[in-house]
This record gives structure tokens, C-alpha cells and sequence, in this order.
């Protein structure tokens, strides 16, 4: 029930009782005046009556006139008593009155007269006060009718029950319906509340017709595009709005129309005042009356800043988008530069290897093989910390020994070692070392760990402990774990050893060189192989570094024999851009005995293939004139049997996406620079079928 309803009864209920005294007045005297003309006991039964009703509605109304809370119990007591009082005075009336003469009553009915109208000079001017009265008037009426005859009685009979329903009506309307003024005014407030909202709100709502015409705009418009409200009063919409977002929003006025509780969220650009334009972001829904649409309600916002805030988002991710492409281009030419002579002197010094030459001449090679280690080392940290920056570093998991693996990373460094007179032992826990992962990136992260071992240690040892342990579901738990007796890691440098461009002081980078990125990336490999490293170090006395990771188990395979008949009388096309690294290849080759024809760039290849019928292509990728990739294609394309000659890429740029666009092409495998010499055998003999056991790629 609302407020004002409230309101309306709590006065009622004081004015019933207010004149309570006046109301049993009138009803005691229209008993005395019934006396002259009914018996005595008839008009003292019926003033009883009206008083015990009274005395109920007295009591029923006490909560609300003695300031209580408003409670619907007890209005329902008042409704009911009053209908009761009314209902009682007509009955009574009715029965108690004789209909049989009019003689000597005229001057009894005249005064009966006066009073109702003195009745409803003094308590009709409200319908509380006609609350209050009570049912007197009515009751006066029925003492008149009631002295007719017993045909004029019967009737006036419909005329006593309109009486009493429309007195029953007038009360109802009373109690449930406010007044046509409290009405209006509700109504008013209404509005005034709606027009401060939207007087003081800083969107745009607005109101168009069906045609898209203004019909109200709120005086935010003025702040958002300049202009007063009544200045775009009968303006088009569409007018306003940029001719590219036209569609869009006769589109989204369709879609309104084809469903009426449908609301749309459009997004154009409406001219300011000033000329510029505006981005709004606006809510719109159909007004309908009686289920028939008449206009477009909606609410704008100003977003340009936003806007503007995303286009500025979108411009700075292209250009570091662009930024991140350039730098990769710029990674993939530096790294083919660089490592294509890298490729030559580490090959030329395995070829000398098998050389005879003095001692001193071998302790001057192996030392420049450790040179060249120790650059390509760093070549690939600095690289490699580039690829994980760009999240672009991917692994490549195969078949693999990690304990030969551990083995070849210790003879690498092994010279460095006995040159300071480190001891470099192993020890390996576990009979089975082989697992499913990634060979470059482990033995990268095997050289990284003990490489800084011996770097830091002058004197004592370094050892290595491998132990490969069951895991679960069929898994294997690797631990490399590599102790030093070296200079150990202060305390407060310790926090920040896996940090970027960190080294333990600023002079170690003098004192023993490296990039400072080994531990950062081996712990990001660490991580990418499901892993983790952890290290425990004292300063003064040594470090020692874990590396923990779980691997699939996998089984044993076996390299291809490298006899010196390996390849005898298989035709090779060696296209190779650098003449040191054809010098090396084909001085590989032809000591296993093939048959090595060369081209400088992927033209003169793709010529020679061909014009020669060739069992195997070697096919650098970065080559002036035409590259590996465009050669490859070209290859493909030929008519006849050199279409399907296998070719094997040759490039330092392996990772997993790379050499899937190498296969896309038509490349057969790929090999990776440096070039290994049991890695490009494997491969050969591989797609050769000269061994069923040779590792896959």
C-alpha cells in the first residue's frame, strides 16, 4: 500500500474517532425521534446496537490513533466495522420502522430532514469527515421511506439498495483511491525527479520518432557535441551521423523493428558543432504504446577518448609486432653470418683431426676448437636468450642417450679443464639413460652448467652425478647435479643469479668472461622441459647446481656405422653459398666415398639438378640469388624423376615452426649448423634406407 494511501487511512481513523460523540449524538436523537413513532424497545434495541458498534470500531481503530505503526490487521478492523455500522443502521431501519401511516409523524420527518442537512453542512465537505458521519445520512432516509406504504416501500426498495452500494462505493473510493490531486501531484513528483536525472546526467538521452527525427534531447548534449537541445529538436538523427556508420545504424533500427523488446548497441561517429567528430557508444530500444512502436528512446556516452586510447593500443602493438619481426629477420641473418664461417673453421678443425701433424700443431688445433666452442657457446646463449624473449624457442623431442650426451658435453670441455688443472669426473646412477627430449637443448644445458663450473674453479674439481630413476606413468626422473670446488656465489648476489645480463660482481664478466644469460637460459629450458634448477653455494668454497626434470622413456637406437664405404657411389649435389663450408662437406663426403658435384646459389642448383640425375641434394637455405626454400620448390616442380630426388636443409635457424616451413617447401630433413658430422650421416642414411636403426627426425 503506498505512502499517501497510509496517510489517508491514519486520518480517517483519527476523524472516525474524533467524532465519535457527535455520531452516537445523532444516533441517540434519531432514536428519541423514532420513539414518537415506533415502540420505545424497538428505538432502545437499535440505539444499543449502533453503540456496541461503535464501541468495536473504537477499539479496533486504537493502534493507529494512539500513533502506532500502521498495521493491515487493524484495517481491515476499521473497514469491517464501518460496513458493519452502515449495513446494521439500514437493516434496522428497515425492520423497525412501521409502514402502516404517516399521521402525526409530518413534523418528526421534517426535523429528521433538518438534521441530514445540517448533517452534511458540518462532515461532508472531505470523504474522511464522510467516514467519520458514519452512516447517518443514509439511515435518515431510510426513517423517511420507511413511513410510506407498504406499495411505495416496495417501490423504493431499488432505490434503498443504490443507496447502500453507492454509499459503500463512495467509502471504498475513499479508503483505496487517492484523490485526482494527490494523483497529480504523485505524478508530478514523478516527473521532476525524471527531468533532475536527466538534467544532471552527463550521457545523451534522447528521443526520436520512427522517421529517426528528434523529439527530446537532455542538456548533456550541449557538453558532448556543443549544441542546446533545442537546436537538434526535428533534426534527423542520421544528419548528424558519419556517412561510413550509416549502415550500421539503419541496420540495428531494422533489427529493433523486426523485434520490439530488442535492444542495440551502436557505435558511429556524430558531427560537434565545431566540425569534429564525436565517437557515441549508444543504447537504444523501441517505445511502443498498445504494442505499436512510435519512436527510439536511447542513451549516449562520449567514448572518444577511449577510442582513441584503443587505436593508440593497435598502433603500438603493430609496430611492436613489426619490431618483433624485424628482430627476428635481423636474428636469422645475423645467425646465418655468423655461424656460416663458424660452420668452416669447426669444420675444417674436425677434418684436421684425422690429419697427421705434430704434437705441438695438435695442441694449437685443439685449442682453437675450444675457441671456436667457447663462440659458438656464446653466439647461442645470445641468441637463444632472443628466441625465449619472443617466446618463439621450441623443443624438439627425440630418442636419445643422456648420458652419452653427458659425455660428449664433458669432452668438449674437457681440454678447459685440464688447461687450469680441474679435475672433471662422472658419476652416473642407473642402467638405463634413455629418454624422449630434446638433445641440443639438454647438452646446451649440460655445457651452460658445467662450463660455469670450470670457469669458476681454479683448483679442486668439478664432478657431474647423472641419475635417471623411474617416474610415473612409464616417465623417467633425470638429475644432473654439478659440484664445483670453486670461488662460490656471495650471499647477497645469490637472489639475483638467474637474472638477465647478472653476474655475481661487476668484474666477473672482466675476470672470466661470458654473457651473463647461460644460467637465465638454462633455467628457462630447465622450465620448458616441465623441470626445474635449484643450486646450494658457499662463498670461498664451491656451488653446486641440480637440474631436475621428468622425460619419456625411450628406447635404444643405434647410429649408423661411419665406415669409410658409407656412401660409396651415391651422387651428391652439394648448393652451398660459402667455399669453406663446400670445402668441408665435400671433404667429409669423399672420404666415405661419394661422389660430390657443387653449386654456389640455388640457380646453379636448381640448373644442376636438373640437367644430373642425383641420389641426394644438400641444400643450404640463406643464399644470394635464389634460397634453399625457393630452390626446393623449383626442384619440385620439375618434370621426371629429379622431382623426387630427398634433399636435406642445411641451416643454423632449426627451430620447430622453421622447419616445418623447410618441409612445406619439399625438404626431405634438415640438419643444423655447426654441422655435426654424425648428425648430417644419421640424416643421409636416413632417407637413403642404408640403416633401419638410424635415428629419426
Amino acid at each position: 500500500m503506498s505512502a499517501p494511501l497510509s496517510m489517508r487511512l491514519d486520518e480517517a481513523t483519527v476523524a472516525v474517532r474524533g467524532v465519535t460523540v457527535p455520531r452516537l449524538g445523532v444516533s441517540l436523537f434519531a432514536a428519541l425521534t423514532a420513539g414518537l413513532i415506533v415502540p420505545w424497545s424497538h428505538a432502545a434495541g437499535w440505539f444499543a446496537v449502533s453503540m456496541a458498534l461503535e464501541t468495536w470500531l473504537w477499539i479496533a481503530t486504537r493502534s493507529q490513533a494512539g500513533g502506532g505503526a500502521v498495521r493491515h490487521r487493524a484495517r481491515a478492523n476499521f473497514a469491517v466495522s464501518f460496513g458493519a455500522i452502515c449495513l446494521w443502521w439500514l437493516a434496522l431501519g428497515i425492520m423497525f420502522w412501521n409502514s402502516d401511516t404517516l399521521a402525526g409523524r409530518t413534523c418528526a420527518a421534517i426535523l429528521v430532514v433538518s438534521l441530514v442537512a445540517v448533517t452534511i453542512l458540518l462532515f461532508y465537505s472531505t470523504p474522511v469527515m464522510f467516514l467519520a458521519t458514519g452512516a447517518a445520512p443514509a439511515m435518515f432516509a431510510l426513517i423517511i421511506l420507511a413511513q410510506a406504504e407498504a406499495q411505495t416501500w416496495l417501490q423504493l426498495a431499488p432505490v434503498i439498495m443504490t443507496l447502500t452500494l453507492a454509499m459503500i462505493f463512495v467509502a471504498g473510493r475513499a479508503i483505496e483511491t487517492p484523490s485526482a490531486q494527490e494523483q497529480q501531484r504523485a505524478v508530478n513528483d514523478s516527473l521532476h525527479q525524471y527531468q533532475v536525472l536527466a538534467d544532471n546526467i552527463t550521457d545523451i538521452i534522447a528521443r526520436t520518432d520512427l522517421e529517426g527525427v528528434h523529439t527530446y534531447l537532455s542538456p548533456a548534449v550541449e557538453s558532448v557535441l556543443g549544441y542546446r537541445p533545442e537546436e537538434l529538436v526535428g533534426v534527423a538523427r542520421i544528419n548528424l551521423v558519419h556517412s561510413e556508420d550509416h549502415p550500421s545504424a539503419r541496420a540495428a533500427v531494422e533489427r529493433m523493428m523486426a523485434d520490439v523488446h530488442r535492444r542495440e548497441v551502436i557505435t558511429t561517429r556524430v558531427r560537434h558543432k565545431a566540425g569534429h567528430w564525436v565517437w557515441l557508444q549508444t543504447h537504444a530500444k523501441l517505445v511502443c504504446e498498445h504494442g505499436v512502436p512510435v519512436g527510439v528512446i536511447d542513451v549516449s556516452r562520449d567514448i572518444t577518448e577511449q577510442v582513441a586510447k584503443d587505436a593508440a593500443l593497435r598502433e603500438a602493438k603493430a609496430e611492436a609486432e613489426s619490431a618483433t619481426r624485424a628482430k627476428a629477420e635481423f636474428l636469422a641473418n645475423i645467425s646465418h653470418e655468423i655461424r656460416t664461417p663458424m660452420n668452416g673453421v669447426l669444420g675444417a678443425l674436425q677434418l684436421l683431426e684425422s690429419e697427421p701433424i705434430s704434437p705441438e700443431g695438435r695442441e694449437l688445433m685443439r685449442q682453437a676448437a675450444d675457441a671456436g666452442l667457447m663462440l659458438s657457446q656464446l653466439l647461442n646463449d645470445v641468441l637463444d636468450f632472443s628466441k625465449i624473449e619472443a617466446g618463439q624457442l621450441d623443443l624438439t623431442p627425440e630418442p636419445m642417450d643422456v648420458g652419452e650426451a653427458l659425455d660428449a658435453v664433458m669432452a668438449l670441455l674437457g681440454g678447459q679443464a685440464r688447461a687450469k688443472g680441474v679435475a672433471l669426473r662422472r658419476e652416473t646412477a642407473g642402467q638405463d639413460l634413455w629418454i624422449a627430449a630434446d638433445p641440443v637443448r639438454l647438452r646446451q644445458a649440460m655445457f651452460n652448467l658445467l662450463g660455469n663450473a670450470i670457469k669458476f674453479t681454479h683448483q679442486g674439481h668439478v664432478t657431474a652425478r647423472l641419475a635417471v630413476t623411474p617416474a610415473a606413468d612409464g616417465r623417467r626422473h633425470v638429475r644432473l647435479e654439478v659440484e664445483d670446488t670453486g670461488i662460490g656465489i656471495a650471499p647477497d648476489a645469490q637472489p639475483f643469479l638467474f637474472e638477465r645480463f647478472r653476474q655475481a660482481e661487476s668484474s666477473t664478466a672482466r675476470r672470466f668472461g661470458g654473457s651473463g644469460l647461460g644460467l637465465s637460459i638454462t633455467q628457462a629450458l630447465a622450465r620448458m622441459m616441465g623441470g626445474e634448477i635449484s643450486f646450494t653455494s658457499t662463498q670461498g668454497q664451491g656451488s653446486t647446481f641440480r637440474l631436475d626434470f621428468d622425460a619419456p622413456s625411450a628406447a635404444p637406437v643405434v647410429d649408423p656405422a661411419m665406415d669409410d664405404g658409407l656412401l660409396e657411389g651415391v651422387r651428391i649435389l652439394l648448393v652451398e653459398d660459402n667455399p669453406t663450408n663446400r670445402l668441408v662437406a665435400r671433404t667429409l663426403l669423399t672420404r666415405l666415398r661419394a661422389q660430390v658435384d657443387e653449386a654456389e646459389d640455388g640457380l646453379i642448383g636448381l640448373a644442376a639438378a636438373r640437367d644430373g640425375a642425383y641420389d641426394l641434394i644438400l641444400m643450404d637455405v640463406q643464399m644470394p640469388n635464389m634460397d634453399g626454400i625457393e630452390a626446393t620448390r623449383a626442384i619440385r616442380a620439375l618434370p621426371g624423376s629429379a622431382a623426387q630426388t630427398p634433399i636435406i636443409g642445411l641451416t643454423a635457424n632449426v627451430m620447430t615452426h622453421q622447419q616445418g616451413a623447410y618441409r612445406a617447401a619439399g625438404m626431405n630433413g634438415v640438419v643444423a649448423k655447426p654441422i655435426a658430422v654424425g648428425a648430417l650421416i644419421g640424416e643421409i642414411a636416413r632417407l637413403l634406407g642404408q640403416d633401419d636403426t638410424a635415428i629419426a627426425v
